[in-house]
């Protein structure tokens, strides 16, 4: 356990605080209370649940909601046009992505995801599901700045990873990896807010 892990509990914060409390009675002990209690807050607020910050949990996914433009493909290969389309609703995001028979597609492709946010174990889950019988389980943990990485769980091919990045409020870029381990993508993409 690491000291960002600790988090002492309601009985004893009030124990603590009562503490306090007859410390100021005495003359001398109402500077250092101001003190103290201004650690006590600072305390309180690192001890506060990682759910508590808005920008965790689906409210961090609340940036897709919306229909997006998209160019993807293999790398090498001519990139395909797709619309990609989110919503969330009752915990989970929903992701609709089609891709129109284009170049050699003799019909569309079409891919579903579903992502949610595992509140116990810290993390997000996503499931895959396409119309060629492909699907996967990803996970991913909560991330910082711009930049989200993905890991296969589970897989109807092999296990891979992924990166998406969030270049501005209206645009993404992603790359696939072949491998859990690969530094060198072999797919990638990029969307375009719609609406």
């Amino acid at each position: 356990m690491n000291g960002n892990d600790y988090q002492p509990s309601k009985a004893r914060l009030l124990g603590e605080l009562d503490k306090l409390r007859a410390f100021a009675a005495r003359p001398k002990g109402r500077n250092l209370l101001r003190k103290t209690l201004a650690l006590f807050v600072f305390v309180v607020g690192l001890a506060a649940p990682a759910a508590a910050n808005p920008s965790t949990g689906m409210a961090a996914m609340q940036y897709y909601v919306g229909t997006w433009s998209c160019m993807a493909g293999n790398v090498g290969q001519p990139l395909s046009k797709a619309t990609a389309t989110f919503t969330i609703d009752s915990g989970l995001m929903r992701q609709w992505v089609v891709v129109p028979a284009q170049g050699k597609m003799t019909k569309p492709y079409v891919l579903n995801i579903i992502t949610s946010y595992d509140a116990k174990s810290g993390r997000y889950v996503e499931t895959q599901l396409d119309n060629m019988a492909g699907w996967s389980v990803s996970s991913a943990k909560p991330w910082t700045g711009n930049t989200e990485q993905w890991t296969d769980q589970f897989s109807s091919t092999k296990l891979g990873h992924s990166q998406v990045v969030r270049t501005n409020q209206n645009s993404f870029a992603f790359m696939g990896f072949s491998t859990v381990t690969s530094m060198k993508p072999n797919f990638k993409g990029s969307c375009t807010r719609s609406s």
